[in-house]
């Protein structure tokens, strides 16, 4: 069916940009009322846009980049990549297949959730101290399950791998370094006895001897570059427009930009923290912000110990980050916690303090606040808050 627009706007730059973008996704623009109230009429449809701050439609079109073998199961195919040509250096199109397998659907998404992990943490610390450590994530299911970050490359990836070794398996890897044969190695047999498996590595560069140590049977490593990964700072954090298909329609947003400052005037501070803290404080935020909503993120010492993700109640995002950490035999005493919302009771901040927890990054909103604050001091847990509405870190919800 043939589809129509008709743009009651005063015509500028913008307006006619908006135009290309109707045009583009199949719309024939109409010029009048009268016309329109014709074309309505006769029951075709006309899509009325009378300001860009209050659109009827939102629309864009893409290019096919790269076809998938299936989508996220086998049954789902076809499957693509689609790109919008932006001047983005971190868009998907961006980045570059060096060696191994195509990318599957499952892999352009574990990509982009990356991202997302990758450029909340370099901004975060940009913001807070002017500089980028080297940052190394694992990602399972598009959630973190290993990060570390440095100084120095060798110790990121050791932090990395060392997080939640189990859920890594299979996973994909994002870096901020090129990948060489010493950190491959590290990649490849730091603290297992066996070869670990990965299904992707996504890096600024790689060495010819870093991709020969981690090559697969089957190609099945992917070795994927973008080198403006190298160059992670504040202005990476991504501000398109989210766009989000459901039933009959779809929902629209602003994208996840927050980064933590500790100077904002805004955050509340309720007991002194280290500045060891302050820093695995900022470093769970950034985490907990781009995983799964309910969530809970231990960080001790620049390494991920939990990611206690997808929870339905935040006392049990807590409780799995408890558990993970124990699993994976991590000493959570003197760790901090990051909560991507306020606790609604004093139980989360219970477990968290059962497992030694020393500090908290968290928002307030919560009816039972001071209840919440007062247990912490009893404890001796830092608990650092911002309020709920600018601070909140629900994500994918």
């Amino acid at each position: 069916m043939r589809k129509f627009a008709f743009v009651n706007i005063a015509e500028d730059d913008k307006v006619t940009e908006l135009i290309q973008k109707l045009s583009d996704a199949g719309f024939e623009i109409i010029s009048s009322e009268e016309t329109a109230k014709v074309l309505t009429d006769i029951g075709l449809p006309v899509v009325r846009i009378n300001s860009l701050t209050d659109e009827e439609y939102y629309g864009f079109s893409g290019i096919k980049f790269a076809a998938c073998k299936y989508g996220e199961n086998a049954y789902q195919s076809s499957a693509a990549l689609y790109t919008r040509d932006l001047d983005d250096p971190l868009g998907l199109d961006k980045f570059k297949l060096i060696s191994g397998t195509a990318p599957s659907y499952n892999n352009y998404g574990d990509l982009d959730r990356l991202l997302q992990t990758i450029t909340h943490i370099a901004a975060t610390f940009d913001i807070n101290h002017g500089i980028v450590p080297k940052i190394a994530i694992g990602v399972k299911h598009g959630n973190a399950c290993g990060v570390g970050v440095s100084h120095d490359q060798s110790s990121a990836i050791k932090k990395m791998v060392t997080g939640d070794p189990t859920a890594l398996f299979g996973g994909l890897v994002m870096v901020n370094f090129p990948i060489k044969a010493e950190t491959a190695e590290l990649l490849l047999t730091h603290a297992t006895e066996n070869r670990r498996l990965l299904d992707g590595i996504i890096a600024p560069d790689f060495t010819p001897e870093a991709i020969d140590l981690l090559k697969r049977k089957g190609d099945k490593c992917r070795f994927i570059a973008n080198q403006k990964l190298a160059e992670l700072n504040r202005w990476r954090v991504d501000e398109e427009i989210i766009v989000r298909y459901v039933r009959g329609g779809f929902l629209l947003q602003p994208n996840y930009t927050f980064i933590l400052d500790l100077a904002s005037p805004d955050l509340k501070k309720y007991g002194e923290a280290t500045i060891t803290e302050e820093d695995d404080m900022l470093l769970a935020k950034a985490i907990s912000d781009t995983s799964n909503s309910n969530t809970i993120t231990i960080v001790k010492d620049g390494q991920l110990l939990a990611n206690g993700v997808g929870q339905q109640s935040r006392v049990r995002g807590a409780k799995l980050a408890f558990e993970l950490g124990d699993d994976n035999n991590h000493d959570l005493r003197g760790a901090a916690a990051s909560s991507d919302s306020f606790f609604p009771y004093i139980d989360g901040p219970e477990v968290l303090a059962l497992a030694g927890i020393k500090a908290i990054i968290s928002t307030s909103g919560s009816i039972r606040d001071k209840e919440v604050i007062d247990f912490c001091q009893q404890r001796g847990m830092a608990l650092y808050l911002i309020p709920d509405a600018k601070g909140r870190g629900f994500f994918n919800h």
